[in-house]
């Protein structure tokens, strides 16, 4: 808005505002998402189209052991172990290109060498007009649940003392 302030000499005092409120509410808005993200337990990676790395969270960091500088502009291939079928990536792909989201596991290699399993749910990020920029991956690490489901598992089927196959194994294996 234009204000005109009369002033004592004869001279005229003009005054320019503009109401930043909406624009204060959207930066207060985004602040609060990005805090979020950066915060979150899952690890967060966003790459171009390429597959180049753009973001990564500070979870992401914790889990891989890798530097947000040391990944960005790299392919998320860094992380394969090796022990991930072929046929699960051409899985990823086969609904990205189709502006699918994926959901499934992954294990995965950190910077120091160890495996770890993932949780991971892939989607493509689109602009309003619908056009995909971007890809979302959101992690979880499980390896620790893994490991304690093949403990129990083994519990179950073998005697802790000899490691000879138990009751409940024969059981399993008869019926």
């Amino acid at each position: 808005s234009l204000t005109r302030i009369p002033y004592d000499g004869g001279n005229a005092l003009f005054c320019i505002w503009r109401d930043i409120t909406e624009r204060k509410a959207t930066e207060a808005t985004l602040t609060k998402l990005a805090l979020a993200v950066e915060q979150s337990p899952s690890s967060i990676v966003i790459t171009d189209l390429d597959s180049r790395i753009e973001y990564v969270n500070q979870t992401f960091v914790r889990t891989t052991g890798y530097s947000k500088e040391g990944v960005l502009g790299q392919n998320p291939r860094i992380l394969q172990s090796g022990k991930t079928p072929k046929t699960t990536y051409e899985d990823v792909w086969s609904h990205l290109v189709k502006g699918e989201s994926w959901h499934g596991e992954l294990i995965n290699r950190r910077k120091d060498g160890s495996n770890y399993t993932e949780l991971v749910t892939i989607s493509p990020v689109r602009q309003p007009d619908g056009k995909v920029t971007n890809y979302l991956a959101v992690k979880q690490d499980v390896t620790e649940q893994k490991q304690a489901e093949e403990r129990i598992e083994r519990l179950a089927h073998f005697d802790q003392l000899t490691g000879l196959p138990n009751r409940v194994m024969l059981n399993d294996r008869y019926r």
